[in-house]
């Protein structure tokens, strides 16, 4: 996997015309700090984080996983024993589980019912007269 060998995501984000970004320019910045967290460059990675944060993730769970990626575990499961949704009880039982620790990971990890109550309402989608969707396949 590309992000066990961390400088090379930084060659590739230092070097765009390698892998063109291809209009998804956001993502590199968390690229970027997941290489730098990676290499043990932690308080790099974390303001790059959050002078670019990810729209779709809690910047405390982006924060987590990237001390976690430093192995920083204990600071890791700190913030998000903090945060304490089921989302971060979800990454907390995986920080558990790598220091060692399966019973606390068992009982911290989120019930399936709690799980699915935390999952958004999808949204369907609008049907023409003849109720087929207006929306397109892809």
């Amino acid at each position: 996997m590309l992000l066990d060998r961390p400088e090379d995501v930084l060659h590739l984000m230092e070097h765009p015309g390698v892998v063109p970004h291809h209009g998804h320019e956001e993502f590199q910045h968390q690229w970027w700090a997941w290489a730098l967290a990676g290499l043990g460059r932690v308080d790099e990675a974390l303001a790059l984080a959050e002078a670019h944060p990810d729209p779709w993730t809690d910047p405390r769970i982006v924060k987590a996983g990237l001390l976690d990626t430093a192995g920083r575990l204990d600071e890791a499961a700190a913030e998000l024993r903090a945060l304490g949704t089921v989302e971060a009880r979800e990454e907390l039982c995986e920080v558990l589980v790598r220091q060692g620790r399966p019973a606390e990971a068992i009982a911290v990890h989120p019930t399936v019912a709690e799980q699915r109550a935390a999952r958004p309402e999808p949204v369907p989608a609008p049907l023409d007269e003849n109720g087929y969707s207006t929306e397109p396949p892809f």
